[in-house]
């Protein structure tokens, strides 16, 4: 009696997993991209302050100096690097 109440129990189990695919499948590949961009939030934030730190050392300056040249090839780079990896994330889901 308790091998078929385990039995059960595994099959139940085994549809929730089926149910919650199906669930898993059925988002949007922008829905996707938004999901894990909500989730970099972090690397958003520093390319943001990079970029106006760049942005700001142009304009005090006021020619391409070594300071922006360095702040707007790490903001690129870093720019760069979150869009290779959203890319390969939504691919992968």
């Amino acid at each position: 009696m308790s091998g078929d109440t385990t039995s059960r129990k595994s099959d139940s189990a085994g549809l929730e997993n089926i149910r919650k695919a199906s669930d898993a499948v059925e988002k949007s590949t922008a829905g996707i991209a938004v999901e894990k961009t909500v989730e970099r939030w972090r690397t958003l934030g520093a390319v943001l302050v990079l970029a106006i730190t760049s942005v700001l050392l142009y304009q005090i300056d006021g020619y391409l100096s070594i300071d922006s040249q360095v702040f707007g090839g790490i903001t690129l780079f870093l720019l760069g690097y979150f869009l290779v990896t959203l890319r390969t994330d939504v691919r992968m889901e």
